[in-house]
């Protein structure tokens, strides 16, 4: 298998679905243990969420501690992933998508997988 980046989603311009929506039409996951790397500016200022969900639970996280992201600013947050939990003993799959908590225009967002050995 290639090891590297994986580009899950490159949206450019895209209306939001609403405040606390999923943005995405369907939640991805990792195809492999590693990193998320995720680029995303907005046209209005808003906390900027990730959500992780095993299809039963869903836990919502703030990026930028959640603090509002500035208006027609880049920002790009890097954090750990795996496509399985295992806490449980079991291996549900887990996936994400994200969240603005302002409605408006989804300026950019770029999903990146970054595999494991990837500098």
């Amino acid at each position: 298998m290639n090891k590297g980046l994986i580009t899950h989603a490159s949206i450019f311009n895209l209306a939001a679905p609403g405040a606390n929506t999923d943005i995405l039409s369907s939640s991805i996951t990792l195809k492999e243990g590693g990193a998320w790397r995720v680029t995303v500016a907005l046209t209005t200022a808003s906390v900027f969420n990730v959500t992780y969900t095993d299809g039963t639970t869903t836990h919502i996280f703030g990026l930028n501690s959640s603090i509002a992201l500035q208006a027609a600013d880049l920002y790009t947050f890097t954090f750990a992933g795996s496509p399985i939990e295992t806490n449980s003993g079991s291996t549900n799959t887990l996936s994400i998508n994200f969240q603005v908590e302002t409605d408006s225009v989804i300026e950019l967002l770029v999903i990146e997988e970054v595999q494991l050995g990837t500098v």
